[in-house]
């Protein structure tokens, strides 16, 4: 079982107990659990759902394992016989989230 989810502009592919690593979730505290709502598709060995643009009663349960800093990208400009040189590095914060589980969520009409 598999899902595509959106996080901050950004998918990623979801199956279970597997470690993600997404643009930087305001939560302080470190074994948080959230709950992933934008899913785009969902699939399993049966078939497989595709949401326009997202899909009703399916989300993916995750916690939060840490808060990083990526690699420092190096920016470096430069204008030829001017004598103009810019370099400056950037990293962007990130967090690692484990996937626990894909939650389906069945309703059933009349309870």
């Amino acid at each position: 079982m598999k899902a595509y989810f959106e996080a901050l502009g950004k998918q990623y592919c979801a199956k279970q107990s597997i470690y993600i690593d997404i643009p930087f979730i305001k939560i302080e505290q470190i074994g948080t659990q959230i709950l992933l709502k934008k899913i785009l598709l969902f699939s399993n060995k049966e078939n497989m759902k595709l949401g326009t643009p997202y899909l009703k009663n399916i989300y993916i349960l995750a916690k939060v394992i840490s808060h990083y800093k990526e690699t420092k990208k190096i920016v470096f400009k430069k204008k030829r016989r001017k004598g103009y040189k810019l370099k400056k590095g950037h990293r962007q914060n990130m967090t690692k989230i484990k996937i626990i589980s894909i939650i389906k969520i069945i309703k059933r009409n009349g309870s």
